[in-house]
């Protein structure tokens, strides 16, 4: 049985308010340097805060900043911040730790809903909006994982929930890859998206994600004493007063949002809803009100840097994303596995 930390607690509370602050610092200094670094023009600090106090500055520096690179680092910090909360909703809803977007097929249906209408294979698919499709692809896939996991039982099996979450994981990308193979002229374009990728974002993007974010973090928050009380079981959540019919419906809803918002935006990035709930619990416990603001911040920190980095490594060309995501995410949980196994031994 989970025991949930109560953030009552003094040192709790103090770990909760630096993590936080730190949180946040090292937040705003990734975005700033995510708005010059790499670039093809000779960009520093000095531009940055030109561009935040509204001073006088290079005019292609300001425009780069401004139609650019800003658009790009906001959404960079809603996707992560998105797929973080999502992953730890997903977690909190299965009491598994192995539950998150990719290892689900959320993201997996909501990226096969796009390649179909990328490629224009469904030509009245295509004319929706992205933000609509992916939503359609993330529904199918929740839907499906719900009924096939036995989500609708007052008790739930976890091993139940993991096959069914890594069967439809399979079953959708092939899918994509098929409708890749069938337009292979779109081809090209789908693949760099399906490895995940914010380089061609603007300004539209940064209305679609901050919204659902806004409206994600919310409903997280409205959920966090439910969700404290899941973790003690299905019938001691009932005997608290817990509707659990209810929490699994408007979590449902949360994590479709956030997932279809950040796949139309960034294309399914892995590892950040799985990684950053299991960091965020060693620094401040198990209490579900303590994780949704650090979930979230270190979940925008995880991929504003990681955007920097991968533009890093070859200044003047547009790496993907998810290369970085997931060279970091698997590199965790290689550590965490090792970590694992020499306590089996002591």
């Amino acid at each position: 049985m989970t025991q949930v930390v109560s953030y009552r607690t003094p040192a709790i509370r103090w770990r909760l308010l630096v993590v936080s602050w730190l949180g946040l610092c090292t937040l705003f200094v990734g975005m700033g340097w995510s708005l010059f670094v790499a670039s093809q023009f000779d960009m520093s600090w000095i531009d940055v805060g030109h561009f935040l106090f509204g001073q006088e500055g290079e005019i292609i520096h300001q425009h780069i900043i401004k139609e650019t690179r800003l658009p790009r680092v906001l959404s960079a910090a809603g996707v992560g911040a998105a797929l973080a909360l999502a992953g730890l909703l997903m977690q909190a809803l299965t009491r598994n730790p192995l539950a998150s977007p990719s290892v689900f097929g959320v993201s997996a249906g909501a990226a096969f809903a796009f390649a179909f209408a990328a490629t224009g294979l469904l030509p009245w698919f295509s004319a929706l909006p992205i933000l609509i499709v992916t939503i359609l692809g993330a529904l199918i896939a929740g839907i499906a994982v719900f009924f096939l996991a036995g989500l609708y039982k007052q008790t739930v099996n976890p091993i139940r929930v993991v096959l069914a979450g890594i069967a439809l994981n399979y079953l959708f990308i092939s899918l994509t890859r098929a409708a890749v193979i069938f337009a292979d002229e779109n081809a090209y374009g789908v693949l760099h998206w399906l490895t995940g990728s914010i380089a061609n974002v603007d300004w539209t993007h940064v209305r679609v994600i901050w919204p659902a974010l806004l409206v994600g973090v919310a409903f997280s928050v409205y959920l966090s004493f439910q969700l404290n009380l899941l973790a003690l079981g299905e019938t001691m959540m009932k005997s608290l007063g817990g509707r659990l019919w209810w929490i699994r419906l408007l979590a449902a809803f949360t994590i479709i949002l956030l997932i279809a918002a950040a796949v139309s935006v960034a294309g399914p990035l892995a590892f950040i809803g799985l990684v950053i709930p299991h960091i965020c619990r060693a620094f401040v416990g198990t209490d579900i009100r303590m994780l949704v603001p650090t979930v979230a911040i270190l979940g925008a920190n995880m991929l504003v840097y990681a955007d920097a980095m991968a533009r890093l490594y070859s200044p003047g060309k547009e790496n993907p994303v998810g290369i970085v995501t997931s060279l970091c995410g698997a590199l965790f949980f290689l550590a965490l596995v090792r970590r694992q196994v020499r306590k089996s031994y002591v």
